[in-house]
């Protein structure tokens, strides 16, 4: 009797093939519509849960699956003991929300020519900064009422882009709400070089209060610049080493209220400079209107700016449900 028996593989069922075919065409053919599949599987994939198989034994009965219930709600974990207990009736489990993939986020960076006075530190000042597109309004209303006055704020902004792929999150409240296009600074060779000849200062009535930050009038023929008297000020002055007050007679103005109206404030009393390397926060601000401590999720101001195909790509995806505390996104 002959052996029928083979060592053939097997033919691919249809599943299989289907499933080879697809992956073809994504991987060989390049039109929208293809871009667009890639960008839909990248979403599902990244939102998905069952990736990676489970490492832990599965439940044998409710027990079991009432110990590990109780251990994520020790730890404080709801949102994974929800996916647990769906993925244990073998339901879809609560999702991250996020836009559509090709989705435009509502908001975007914009681009204002910066503010570059003469004087010895005109090189250094940037060119150009960024501001969040719902803030545009206010702070250009604010960059005219310091125009008008005869002042002139050179402004430096950070690189408006999400930590890469394998890089560290963002975890303190500063780096976070740079991310959200929240913070911006003045230039650091604005002020504390040259009180003669720099267009901002940290200064305080000779005849006695608290240093703030202050803008010289520069430009006497500025619409209002005339109705802004010249007084006697005390100010920093310093150099790579230390720090000493040096007095002045000339004309300057507060930026507090004109940037507090734009929304606009310091984050804590900027503090005495002790030399050019360690200046004080005088020259940081940030803008947190709207944003509701317990409420405002990272996810809801991120989603603003960032679209899901960067989200998902960047390391702030597993921070996404980190909520506002009033100065930080923490987990809940």
């Amino acid at each position: 009797m002959s052996d029928t028996s083979t060592n053939a593989t097997p033919e691919p069922g249809i599943d299989e093939s289907l499933a080879e075919a697809i992956i073809n065409i994504l991987e060989t053919t390049n039109s929208p519509a293809i871009q667009r599949a890639r960008e839909v599987i990248a979403h599902r994939l990244a939102i998905a849960g069952d990736i990676a198989p489970s490492r832990i034994p599965a439940p044998r009965n409710i027990t079991e699956i009432g110990g590990y219930i109780n251990l994520l709600s020790e730890y404080g974990e709801a949102e994974q003991r929800a996916r647990m207990i769906a993925a244990a009736l073998g339901i879809a489990g609560p999702q991250i929300s996020l836009p559509q993939p090709g989705a435009v986020p509502p908001l975007s960076f914009v681009t204002r020519d910066g503010a570059r006075p003469a004087g010895p530190q005109q090189p250094s000042f940037p060119l150009t900064y960024t501001i969040r597109s719902d803030f545009v309004p206010a702070f250009d209303n604010a960059v005219q009422e310091i125009t008008i006055r005869g002042g002139a704020v050179p402004i430096l902004t950070p690189f408006r882009v999400l930590p890469a792929a394998g890089s560290a999150p963002a975890t303190d409240g500063s780096a976070q709400l740079a991310l959200i296009g929240r913070t911006l600074s003045l230039a650091p060779t604005a002020a504390l070089h040259a009180v003669a000849t720099d267009p901002l200062s940290l200064s305080r009535p000779t005849a006695g209060g608290g240093f703030e930050v202050m803008a010289r009038v520069i430009d006497a023929a500025a619409p209002i610049a005339g109705t802004i008297a010249a007084a006697n000020w005390t100010s920093w002055e310093c150099d790579t080493t230390a720090c000493t007050e040096v007095d002045s007679n000339d004309a300057r103005f507060a930026l507090t209220p004109l940037l507090n109206a734009a929304g606009w404030h310091q984050p804590a009393d900027p503090g005495n400079p002790t030399s050019l390397s360690s200046p004080g926060t005088c020259a940081a601000w940030r803008n947190i209107t709207g944003l509701v401590p317990g409420v405002t999720r990272f996810a809801d101001e991120l989603q603003l700016l960032y679209s899901a195909e960067m989200l998902i790509t960047s390391p702030v995806f597993n921070q996404l449900d980190n909520v506002w505390t009033g100065s930080e996104f923490v987990a809940p």
